[in-house]
């Protein structure tokens, strides 16, 4: 794993046309912004990480686990799942 320091506003390009911007820092929390194509998906990794889930489990039990764990985004996904 590469670990970089940056500060608000500076960027980190990834390959062609993936580019992440630090915008804000505020306690232990950072803000990033992503910039990249649109055939690229681009998940949280807990939401990956559920979303492989869904294709192994009923999909009922996964989109209830889903919406419960992450709120107003996992009932929206819910909605686009069922």
């Amino acid at each position: 794993m590469l670990v970089l320091t940056r500060k608000p506003g500076e960027k980190i390009d990834i390959g062609s046309g993936i580019t992440i911007t630090v915008v804000e820092v505020k306690g232990n929390k950072i803000r990033l912004g992503i910039d990249a194509p649109e055939n690229v998906p681009i998940f949280r990794a807990e939401l990956n990480s559920l979303l492989a889930r869904i294709g192994t489990e009923p999909a009922e039990r996964a989109s209830r686990e889903f919406a419960s764990d992450y709120g107003r985004a996992g009932r929206c996904l819910q909605r686009i799942c069922n």
